[in-house]
């Protein structure tokens, strides 16, 4: 079976997405499909190795440092420090919100 339908698409959402930090998001999977279909053993690592030329795990510390060098003694003003960790090693947390737990409705 060919992934013919997915990587179509695939490239359809490419097309239609404005913002193109997702583009490339959409070629890296599309990659990882052709990849996974043509029997490569870690597709998703050679499809990021392909369009940004860096491991998965490399990419968020490469981000890092680009805008601190960049933004140079500007960098904490726009992205400040995680309390505890490195701001290199992960992505930005989102903060934590309460859940509202609404009650289970009874069928009429």
């Amino acid at each position: 079976m060919q992934p013919s339908r997915i990587l179509s698409r695939l490239v359809e959402a490419e097309a239609r997405e404005p913002n193109p930090h997702l583009q490339t998001d959409y070629r890296i999977a599309w990659i990882t499909v052709l990849y996974a279909w043509q029997g490569f053993s870690s597709p998703h690592v050679s499809a990021w190795y392909r369009v940004l030329g860096l491991h998965p795990e490399r990419v968020w510390p490469a981000i890092v440092a680009r805008r601190k060098a960049l933004l140079g003694s500007h960098y904490e003003q726009f992205f400040g420090g995680c309390e505890g960790e490195s701001s290199e090693a992960l992505p930005p947390k989102k903060p934590a919100q309460s859940v509202r737990i609404l009650p289970l409705r009874k069928a009429a």
